[in-house]
């Protein structure tokens, strides 16, 4: 059984491994910038962790547990700022070279942010190029298939970068409305795939604060899921959910014919950070939410297990940090977020964090300790890590 269990560790410790000790933080001043570490808004929820000796830490392949495994990025984009012809599209053999198994990024659902208008150019941009001051993407709706050949099923469209563009020869629409005619318009044009991609509308009806479900098949089983995406930093965006779509949108997801409710919320800075963590702890206790993935200051931040008030529990990682972007600065302080939930009864059972580092067009193994990161839970090391940690999460 022991050897067993070491066999299935073994892609963590190889993961472990290939961590550079030159990691630091290193700025790159072309790069979008990290906010702080600490936590803004207190953690007085009590502590929820269960006894390591539990259940053991759930092995990288998820169809090797038989948990269901939510696994999530942070943001990410295949873009330089402020490029009028978007680069080509090279977003999946990056991933391959950080890991061509996609065992630490791939689970049963993989959720990543997507930091940047969709499309292939843009002929105006929303703010003037000032080095290290403004920012501004578009990418290629290619990467996003190559994301979704290697496993990515829920994508993240709503944040401050969703409107960057203002003029395109892909749209007649002009103004910030162009951005979102342009991300619909792409994501329309990849097909019915087996995905959900929330916070922005469709080529139809503005749906981008109604919660998107569909039913997936996991570890023998149909699971449905409803997912939702808002960016926090602006009161109202055009065709996009942001902070005044939030009830609506909490209560589509409460409401929705679903097994799993997760959220994908992004802040802009430290100012809408605090607003961020409330609404996402409103989320789970009040509307049930299982997931909530949080996005926007660049670096990791705490992690905490609400209690629902009809039952239950859910897992709000306030932020994830940056994950692929070749526009953000370098730092070491991100990380990969799991979330695994009884394939039964829907419990959360386990909470995994997997440090890595994003280096402009590459992103690789952390050596940052993950057991620093504040949280409800007490944090044990993976064996074979220096870095990765788990919790069990209490019944």
């Amino acid at each position: 059984m022991r050897a067993r269990s070491l066999l299935a560790l073994l892609p963590l410790v190889l993961f472990a491994c290939a961590a550079n000790e030159a990691d630091d933080d290193v700025l790159d001043l072309d790069g979008e910038p990290a906010e702080a570490e600490s936590a803004i808004v207190p953690i007085t929820q009590p502590d929820e962790t269960a006894p390591a000796s539990a259940l053991a830490p759930a092995p990288l392949k998820s169809s090797e547990s038989s948990l269901i495994d939510v696994r999530g990025v942070g943001d990410a984009a295949w873009s330089k700022t402020h490029e009028r012809t978007a680069l080509s599209a090279a977003f999946g053999a990056a991933l391959d070279r950080f890991d061509a198994s996609g065992q630490s990024y791939r689970g049963d659902l993989s959720f990543i942010n997507w930091e940047t208008v969709v499309g292939t150019e843009c002929t105006q941009f929303g703010s003037p190029y000032v080095r290290g001051r403004s920012y501004a993407f578009v990418s290629r709706p290619e990467n996003l298939t190559q994301a979704y050949e290697r496993g990515f099923n829920l994508v993240a469209l709503s944040n401050n970068h969703t409107r960057d563009c203002h003029g395109s020869t892909e749209t007649t629409v002009r103004g910030e409305g162009a951005s979102v005619a342009m991300t619909a318009r792409a994501i329309h044009g990849l097909g019915d795939l087996e995905w959900l991609t929330a916070g922005v509308a469709g080529t139809g009806d503005d749906d981008s604060a109604r919660a998107q479900v569909r039913t997936f098949t996991i570890k023998g089983r149909e699971v449905r899921v409803a997912f939702g995406s808002i960016y926090t930093g602006r009161a109202s965006c055009p065709r996009a959910a942001c902070l005044d779509d939030t009830r609506a949108l909490y209560e589509s997801l409460r409401d929705a014919p679903a097994d799993l409710r997760i959220l994908s919320a992004h802040s802009r800075a430290a100012a809408d950070q605090d607003e961020l963590v409330r609404r996402s702890i409103e989320f789970v206790e009040r509307y049930g939410g299982d997931v909530v993935f949080g996005h926007g200051p660049h670096v990791w931040k705490p992690v905490r297990v609400v209690k629902k008030s009809g039952g239950g529990k859910g897992v709000i990682f306030e932020s994830l940090g940056n994950f692929l972007h070749p526009s953000l600065a370098v730092q070491s302080r991100n990380f990969i977020g799991r979330a695994l939930f009884d394939a039964e009864t829907l419990a959360l059972r386990q909470v995994q964090l997997l440090p890595v580092t994003n280096t402009g067009m590459e992103v690789r193994p952390s050596t940052a300790d993950a057991r620093t990161i504040e949280s409800n839970l007490r944090w044990t090391r993976m064996e074979g890590s220096t870095t990765a940690v788990y919790a069990n999460v209490a019944p």
